[in-house]
């Protein structure tokens, strides 16, 4: 088909989608149409050379498309006509060849039959023992640890808990005893600052009312100082224990020949029960700790009777530390501005 032609016989919708021609340009080509020659459609007002050359090539690769698909179908109906032929040919062929691919198959079906028969008989038992077996075994041992796993998993779980818990408590235990100890901290420095005002007052005016305090506010000391001890004893601070120890053994030491004589033998189950504690720390903490709840609920109770079927220790002296060769001196310069 020419470009003439092409353009010629193109219907109207067709006409305003080539390349190159706008819509008032499509409808003076519709309008303009049959053109008898080429010259003829490029004269048209408004169809550049450019538009022309445009419509040419596209013009060209629609011939061009065409073709090649013309030349397709050709090609496919020689490629049937081939394949019919052959096919023929085959077919021929095949007729002549049945029976002997017939028996074939047939031996083969049998051969096939047999080694299928020998697999079921000899190959499968063979395969699931040698392989399918151990797999089931390893697979129930992985299960098996598997849930042993989930098991250990829970239980540490539960004893993290556990510990969480626990440590919780102890915090707030500890910061209970921090708490106890900065209050028994204050009331010793406070003892302390009674006791020094008190010895002043003693050396001015001796009376036996202020002497008497005097006893009461060392036995006080050392109750507060045996109290922080146990303290100390709970966060297991055995040296600082130990020193409240001795501190407070030395300082009731003095209190033995100033106390009433009801309650002398209980002071001295208190000595031996300190001492027996600072001997066992810090080796027995354990143990020490009965000997000084002991000592410490007999100094709460107020010295009371000791049972006549106790022993009454023999208490020596003990050897001085500074806290207590400080209150062995005051106490001795009180005892002789008290003397007559």
């Amino acid at each position: 088909m020419e470009f003439l032609e092409y353009i010629n016989k193109i219907d109207q919708e067709e006409l305003n989608t080539l390349p190159g021609l706008t819509p008032a340009l499509a409808e003076k080509v519709a309008a303009g149409r049959p053109f008898a020659t080429l010259e003829d459609f490029s004269n048209l007002k408004g169809l550049t050379e450019k538009r022309l050359a445009t419509l040419m090539e596209d013009f060209g690769k629609k011939m061009e498309a065409e073709n090649a698909e013309k030349l397709q179908q050709a090609e496919a109906v020689s490629s049937e006509e081939i394949a019919e032929a052959v096919g023929n040919e085959v077919d021929k062929l095949t007729r002549k060849s049945t029976l002997r691919r017939l028996i074939t198959w047939i031996v083969v079906l049998i051969l096939l039959g047999g080694a299928v028969t020998s697999a079921i008989l000899w190959g499968i038992p063979f395969v699931y023992a040698r392989y399918i077996k151990p797999v089931e075994n390893n697979a129930a041992s992985i299960t098996d640890l598997a849930d042993q796993q989930i098991a250990e998993i829970a239980r540490l779980e539960e004893e993290l808990a556990a510990l969480q818990a626990r440590a919780a408590i102890l915090e707030e235990r500890a910061d209970s005893v921090d708490q106890n100890l900065s209050a028994h901290d204050a009331s010793l420095a406070q003892l302390e600052n009674m006791q020094k005002l008190l010895d002043s007052n003693l050396s001015a005016h001796k009376t036996e009312m202020l002497v008497e305090f005097s006893n009461q506010l060392s036995l006080t000391r050392g109750i507060e100082l045996i109290s922080r001890s146990r303290l100390y004893l709970s966060e297991s601070n055995f040296g600082l224990a130990k020193k409240d120890l001795q501190s407070a053994r030395d300082l009731l030491y003095t209190l033995l020949d100033k106390l009433p004589a009801d309650q002398i033998d209980a002071m001295k189950v208190v000595i031996e029960r300190v001492d027996m504690a600072i001997e066992k720390l810090p080796a027995y903490p354990v143990v020490a700790v009965n000997d000084v709840d002991t000592a410490w609920q007999y100094l709460v109770d107020g010295l009371p009777n000791v049972p006549e079927q106790a022993v009454t220790p023999v208490i020596l002296p003990s050897t001085a530390t500074p806290e207590a060769t400080a209150t062995i001196e005051a106490t001795a310069t009180l005892e002789a501005t008290a003397a007559p």
